[in-house]
């Protein structure tokens, strides 16, 4: 009797380790450098709110924030542009890019704004890149970051107004290159996000040269003086939230 209640009892401490184990198999699917552990549905969620890699780069404040505002039950809206041909006299704009804006939106929105060049540039200079709002309140944007192969830098300075913001974006010597900014709004309202590329090698300075409104290259800059004529003119990509 005693033999029975000895084996009882270790099969018993058994499977709680086998159930244990499973627990922590399915939490702990991935961890970057960061300290940043992800269960595998959050990896896939990072994915199709960003994309696959994104991951790498969470910081441990990125990820409790997404935690807080309990996105990843959420569904994903999407909405997405690739560069068409366009012909202006002798210029042609290629395939180049695809641009994608992303929301997960509880009480408030997550939204990301992906743009990736789906080939290398000949022209590494300062490129723009930028939101348009439309009935909805920026609450803030959490960060911009340009990515490429073994290449990573993180954009503070942000050009704002009350239609919305830009960024100027030094085109890094590298491949695979994504521009990704992550931001809060308010859950209504519209959004329009545009990437403009420079057809000619130009300052930070020159680059700034614009004013954000509606009808605007990518439905989002008017640029000015010395930016006149500078940008490709790409078609930009809009979400409702």
């Amino acid at each position: 009797m005693k033999k029975k209640k000895i084996f009882l009892g270790s099969f018993a401490i058994l499977a709680m380790c086998f159930t244990m184990k499973q627990v922590l198999a399915e939490e702990f699917y991935y961890q970057n450098d960061n300290g940043v552990i992800l269960t595998e549905n959050e990896y896939q969620y990072i994915t199709d709110l960003y994309w696959n890699g994104y991951q790498k780069y969470l910081t441990e404040s990125d990820y409790q924030l997404m935690k807080e505002m309990d996105i990843f039950n959420n569904e994903i809206k999407k909405s997405e542009v690739t560069d068409y041909p366009l012909t202006r006299g002798n210029i042609v704009t290629s395939h180049s890019r695809t641009s994608s804006l992303n929301a997960s939106c509880s009480d408030t929105c997550l939204v990301t704004f992906v743009t990736v060049w789906n080939e290398i540039p000949s022209i590494k200079s300062y490129d723009v890149v930028g939101i348009r709002l439309n009935n909805t309140i920026l609450s803030r944007v959490v960060n911009i970051l340009e990515t490429g192969s073994n290449y990573s830098k993180v954009y503070n300075e942000i050009q704002s107004s009350s239609d919305g913001f830009g960024v100027s974006i030094l085109v890094p010597n590298t491949d695979n290159i994504r521009t990704t900014i992550t931001m809060i709004t308010t859950k209504n309202g519209t959004l329009y996000g545009s990437y403009q590329h420079t057809r000619r090698n130009i300052t930070e300075a020159t680059s700034k040269n614009y004013s954000i409104g509606q009808g605007g290259y990518g439905n989002v800059f008017y640029f000015s003086g010395p930016a006149v004529g500078v940008y490709d003119e790409a078609p930009g990509v809009d979400l409702i939230l």
